[in-house]
Order: structure tokens, then sequence, then C-alpha cells
């Protein structure tokens, strides 16, 4: 099975409404780490030109990835620069530190109360 990383780099304003699609389409994790940057947009409003974004990563099986990036792009489209942007990588091996296994992390059985 091949996976890939996804890194997005969105606003902070398009979390929400991101985060509620991503669980829709079966995401099952991701990492969610403030950065600051420019690149197409500069804040011209501060002394540093930066601006603040959110950095998401998802490891996902190749097959999830277009329906990834459709999710990204109906969430993120905008006229304006600085709406984000996102970038598909292969992965060669994806470690389980506990376990050594090779495979991505499977959503565990809910357990019996």
């Amino acid at each position: 099975m091949n996976f890939k990383y996804v890194v997005a780099i969105v606003p902070p304003e398009a979390m929400k409404s991101l985060s509620a699609k991503l669980r829709s389409i079966g995401v099952e994790g991701i990492t969610l780490t403030k950065v600051k940057g420019f690149g197409e947009y500069k804040n011209f409003f501060t002394d540093d030109l930066l601006s603040e974004h959110i950095k998401i990563e998802i490891f996902t099986e190749d097959s999830k990835v277009e329906s990834l990036l459709g999710t990204f792009l109906e969430v993120g489209k905008a006229d304006i620069p600085g709406a984000g942007i996102v970038a598909v990588m292969p992965v060669d091996r994806f470690l389980h530190l506990r376990t050594g296994t090779e495979v991505l992390p499977v959503r565990s059985a809910p357990k019996a109360l």
C-alpha cells in the first residue's frame, strides 16, 4: 500500500470549516502547527512582513489523496492572495515506534462499556 504526506498551509480562520470537512471524508488524524511566514502574500501592516497561518500535516493512503485535495480546494478557494497552499509527497516508510510495524494507524474499535 502506498502512502502520501500531505502538507497544507492555511489561514487560521479556515480551520473550523476545514476540520469538519476533513472529519466528514474520513481523515483520522492530523497535526497542526502555528507558523509565520510570507510568500505570495506579505503582511504590510507589520514591521516584519510575516503573517500567521496554520500548517496541517496528514499521512494518508494514496487512494484518498484526491478527495483530500478536493476538500482543501473547496474550503480554501479564495480570490485573495494568502489563501494557502497544499503539497503532496511520497512516504518511503512509516513506522510505529511502539510496535515497529510499517502501516498507518488504523482507528481502533470502540471498547465495550
